[in-house]
């Protein structure tokens, strides 16, 4: 398990890992964006619907996904993996500030990356699949696991149909309503509690 402060650098690893996941998936999508499709960088944020309207729909479709996968997620038959997810999110001992910034981190640099970079590419369907792989959701081994990852990748196409026919803002925003309010669910339910 990871341990919550290095010793050395006193650097949560909350702050670390999105950090990192800023920077490597971002500096990825970039590159994919400007090399890969040879498109504007900076056009990709003035493109879609209003931003307003982004964010709306975004938030909207962010609170139905976490809403799904909460049903997942409390089924006893899921009691085995929640189990586990709450053991090692509930060891870093978030604060809602860096539930927050993983939060946005995360929201940012993986659909710049898999969105915006890899989805125009590849498409939605096969994007989704391969956002959900490699975050380990399906599992040939596991069926409890897999059920949780098919819903996700239903989830991510959504997104994925949401950046094409809405615009960048409203991805991130639902993806960063995703992970907070399951953030906060494992905060809430688990044996750690969360710092103020």
């Amino acid at each position: 398990m990871i341990k919550l402060r290095t010793k050395n650098s006193g650097i949560k690893p909350s702050i670390l890992i999105g950090s990192i996941t800023l920077i490597v998936f971002g500096a990825g999508g970039y590159f994919l964006i400007v090399y890969g499709q040879g498109k504007s960088f900076s056009a990709l944020f003035s493109e879609g619907r209003p931003f307003f309207f982004q964010f709306v729909t975004g938030t909207a479709a962010g609170l139905l996904s976490a809403g799904l996968a909460l049903i997942i997620i409390t089924r006893k038959f899921f009691t085995r993996q929640k189990n586990f997810y709450f053991k090692m999110i509930s060891q870093w001992k978030l604060s809602y500030g860096e539930m927050i910034f993983l939060s946005l981190c995360a929201d940012t640099a993986e659909e710049l990356f898999f969105r915006a970079g890899l989805q125009p590419l590849l498409g939605i369907w096969l994007t989704s699949i391969l956002f959900v792989l490699l975050h380990g959701y399906l599992n040939l081994k596991n069926w409890r696991i897999s059920i949780y990852g098919i819903l996700m990748v239903g989830v991510i196409a959504g997104f994925g149909y949401m950046y094409e026919y809405i615009g960048i803002y409203s991805a991130m925003a639902a993806h960063a309503i995703f992970d907070l309010i399951l953030f906060l669910y494992i905060s809430r339910h688990s044996t750690g509690s969360t710092e103020q």
